[in-house]
């Protein structure tokens, strides 16, 4: 049992910091998946077409970031941090003056190129300035954000989307986007790198990609994220169109799963440095399973199921999440953590754009509406957390030997 690590002051303002330039992050990334029956709807999109518009945010995350990532290490990461959120808000204005598919895959395309660049360095940040003791509820409570982004921000969204137009729903991004720069601005201060000067980015790149042990945790993060992605893709439709949700209660839903993460992130930060990242990673992985299998396979009807296998999903993603976020701090030297955290959400987003691709090509709309094969996605989705827990596995036994960035 590890000896807590109380946070200084300035440890405190990172997080917030941190954690509402995040929000603006996620509740982008989580908008597009909650409004996929509008825009099958609105914009007359087979599920293949909503796919590709899914998945051009991840695939262009992904190249982004592996370009990136020689450089992630070079500069101060607060100065990185502020030119690639500038692009993401620049993304979310075109993505609310869209007026159809051809324009919002344009800007799927200049969001993800941005965006799917902020987590990696805003970890990087993290494991600069948090122990590993301290690092679980540092995460836990920067996951808040994602959880304050589904309690506030989705419902909200959904709401302008519903009572308005879904472009004013990017607009209102746009708005609090700006505040969070501020934000960042003026709370974080310049974080300078380790990386040497002598070594050129394309060799640091490379170094990175030749460490077999950083690739433990790249396959780990692929599998956890295919997993996520599947079932996201097309969930709201799946609510409303098989399971006869109207869209008005879709904010209840996402609220739930929000206040879930909001209540439960730093509690499960607080027992990962607690007892372990490991078993809880394990623990949430059995709870995601039998919620992924009940939801999916058993032929839910009442709304009252659907907010409770939510709830316990999203409980079990969290912990996932919490644990494995923390061990894969741990793993690289401090002179790669920038530059491995990028190659990291590079494949990452790949891997969640090949996911959303799948979950189109698998997944199809009957002439009702309803989607069909939804099962297989639940069978895939099991599948994907079990190889995951055994790649973690590995992860956590590398840390426990020697883990470098602890170490120099």
């Amino acid at each position: 049992m590890a000896k807590k690590e109380a946070f200084s002051s300035y440890q405190s303002f990172v997080i917030l910091g941190i954690a509402g330039l995040l929000f603006t992050v996620v509740l982008d990334y989580m908008l597009l998946p909650a409004l996929s029956s509008t825009l099958l709807d609105q914009l007359h999109l087979s599920t293949q077409e909503f796919g590709l518009i899914a998945s051009a945010y991840a695939v262009s995350a992904g190249i982004s970031a592996l370009l990136a990532s020689g450089y992630a290490d070079r500069f101060d990461r607060k100065s990185i941090l502020l030119v690639f959120y500038t692009g993401f808000l620049l993304g979310i204005l075109l993505c609310a003056l869209a007026p159809g598919f051809s324009a919002l895959l344009v800007a799927r395309v200049i969001t993800g190129a941005f965006g799917g660049v902020m987590a990696s360095i805003c970890y990087a940040m993290v494991a600069d300035l948090f122990s590993l003791a301290q690092r679980g509820r540092a995460v836990g409570w920067i996951q808040m954000a994602f959880a304050a982004s589904l309690v506030i921000g989705l419902p909200l969204s959904l709401f302008i989307a519903s009572s308005f137009s879904w472009q004013m729903a990017y607009g209102m991004i746009a708005g609090i986007g700006v505040f969070a720069l501020l934000l960042v601005v003026f709370l974080i201060r310049p974080l300078e790198n380790s990386s040497p000067e002598s070594s050129s980015p394309w060799n640091h790149l490379f170094s990175n990609l030749k460490n077999p042990s950083y690739w433990t945790v790249y396959g780990a993060n692929t599998l956890i994220v295919g997993g996520d992605v599947i079932f996201m893709t097309f969930n709201a439709a799946f609510l409303t169109n098989n399971l006869g949700i109207a869209d008005s209660q879709l904010p209840y839903v996402y609220g739930a799963i929000g206040l879930t993460s909001l209540l439960a992130a730093p509690a499960l930060g607080k027992l990962a440095d607690r007892f372990g990242k490991w078993p809880v990673f394990v623990s949430g992985t059995l709870i995601a399973i039998a919620a992924v299998a009940v939801y999916t396979w058993g032929g839910i009807q009442t709304f009252e199921w659907v907010l409770g296998i939510h709830v316990g999903l999203f409980l079990g993603v969290n912990a996932r999440m919490v644990a494995a976020t923390a061990l894969a701090t741990a793993v690289p030297r401090t002179s790669d953590r920038g530059a491995f955290l990028a190659i990291d959400a590079s494949i990452q987003q790949l891997a969640g754009g090949l996911a959303a691709a799948i979950a189109g090509w698998i997944t199809f709309q009957a002439l009702d509406g309803r989607l069909l094969h939804y099962p297989q996605i639940g069978t895939l989705i099991v599948v994907l957390m079990l190889l995951s827990t055994g790649m973690i596995f590995l992860v956590n036994a590398r840390v426990e030997a020697n883990p470098y960035s602890e170490s120099d």
